[in-house]
């Protein structure tokens, strides 16, 4: 997965130009909530469960 953290931001680029409503979570024991921020995304889960979480909230709402 470390392989993958280096395009993470360009695919957040990418997705805010194309789908602008579309929500990015990122996360995993790579990764750290400031580097989420970073990297503009909308939420980090430190775990799978975490953001399952986050994603039942946001479409409840």
């Amino acid at each position: 997965m470390t392989t993958t953290v280096p395009s993470m931001e360009e695919t957040i680029k990418q997705l805010r130009d194309k789908a602008p409503w579309c929500k990015v979570c990122v996360g995993g024991a790579v990764l750290t909530d400031e580097y989420a921020q970073m990297i503009g995304a909308d939420f980090y889960g430190k775990d799978a469960m975490e953001t399952v979480k986050y994603a039942q909230k946001i479409f409840s709402e």
